[in-house]
């Protein structure tokens, strides 16, 4: 298995936009990387704050990948190896097994990533693109991140993108004394943004919401306390609001720096925060009187100390992703050694070298059961 990883880590964020997919670059890209070689299996995984590609082949996939990204993010192949990270065989294993149980995002222990990679996964499986290392990683790896959620603690103190865009719409009301403070939720379907409403209903704020729904885009049932607005109408609001939050999976802008937009929003203190990757609101509306934005990236030291806090629960994290790690090398050198294993039962019919390797696997560990799997693949014969 290898990996591209280009993350909030090796990237920023003007970077990593080039690297963002839509469903569409999805489709284009597998269909593109399928006309080098059909064997080629792959999963891609966006986010927010990566994008990752795994992909089931031989060595020379990452030129291939390389080429392809060039393609897309218009950056040569020289400045794709400077934001990129690159992982093959166990390092690619362990980096999705870190990022699936949430110990590489930016929130150490968030939720967000493990339903992420989830989803992702299912999605490649229905349409056929995962093989066995594929799937075999990507379930233990979806295993092993429940078994930490469930076992340590550190998901419990962890702080949602949700949660900390919240505390900055506080922090900006009470600043200037905005005792109702009007907030308009771009993309109130997804999951930041039905989180950001949830938390300001269930903690009872005196606020006024508003959430945009495309008449032809994704659903968005009527929430009691937030009123609903037809997203191509939301501009004839923004003279009324005060907090504009957006989070969408638009490759457009929702909120444009034109001349409609500096026309219609007032000589009053505003607050935007982006937390979409593209972009969702023009990076020119800082440049506004008066307007402030707030990206992902603004929350990064703010979330650091709060990382530090979780160092007893991250060291038993890793206790138990060792363990997982072990049982996933160990049934792939297995799974990878069977055609051989096979091929010396039918020579010693009396002699069960099947049984043999498969009772080493549960003594030995990953390293001590590769080599004597690898030995028996070198001589083809085995002495009992």
């Amino acid at each position: 298995m290898k990996c591209i990883s280009v993350n909030f880590k090796t990237a920023p964020e003007k970077i990593r936009n080039k690297f963002a997919f839509t469903e569409d670059e999805k489709e284009k890209f597998i269909f593109d990387l399928k006309t080098f070689s059909n064997e080629i299996k792959c999963i891609i995984l966006a986010t927010c704050n990566r994008t990752e590609i795994y992909v089931e082949y031989g060595n020379t996939v990452f030129s291939v990948l390389e080429k392809l990204l060039s393609q897309k993010t218009g950056l040569s192949i020289s400045e794709i190896r400077k934001y990129a990270r690159y992982y093959e065989n166990r390092s690619a294993i362990e980096h999705l097994f870190k990022v699936t149980c949430g110990l590489e995002s930016m929130i150490v222990g968030e939720n967000e990533i493990l339903s992420q990679v989830k989803q992702t996964y299912q999605e490649a499986q229905q349409k056929k693109r995962t093989g066995y290392e594929l799937n075999t990683t990507f379930l233990s790896a979806l295993s092993c991140a429940k078994k930490i959620k469930t076992q340590t603690e550190i998901s419990k103190s962890s702080l949602s993108y949700a949660t900390l865009a919240c505390n900055e719409i506080k922090k900006f009301a009470h600043a200037r004394n905005i005792l109702n403070p009007k907030i308009m939720v771009i993309g109130a379907s997804g999951k930041i943004g039905s989180a950001i409403i949830s938390n300001i209903l269930n903690k009872g704020l005196n606020y006024k919401l508003y959430a945009t729904k495309r008449i032809h885009g994704s659903s968005l049932k009527y929430i009691s306390g937030v009123e609903i607005v037809d997203y191509l109408h939301r501009f004839e609001y923004l003279k009324d609001i005060d907090i504009v939050v957006s989070a969408t999976n638009s490759p457009h802008y929702t909120i444009n720096y034109d001349d409609t937009v500096k026309n219609i929003l007032p000589d009053k203190q505003m607050l935007f925060i982006d937390l979409a990757s593209p972009y969702d609101i023009d990076r020119e509306i800082q440049n506004l009187t008066n307007c402030k934005l707030i990206t992902i990236d603004y929350f990064i030291n703010i979330v650091q100390s709060n990382n530090q806090k979780k160092e007893k629960a991250v060291e038993e994290a890793y206790d138990i992703l060792d363990k997982e790690l072990q049982k996933i090398y160990k049934n792939i050198i297995y799974h990878d050694a069977m055609p051989v294993i096979y091929s010396q039962n039918q020579k010693n019919k009396n002699c069960s070298l099947e049984k043999f390797i498969y009772n080493l696997k549960g003594k030995l560990d990953a390293n001590d059961f590769e080599n004597v799997v690898n030995q028996i693949k070198s001589e083809r014969s085995m002495v009992v």
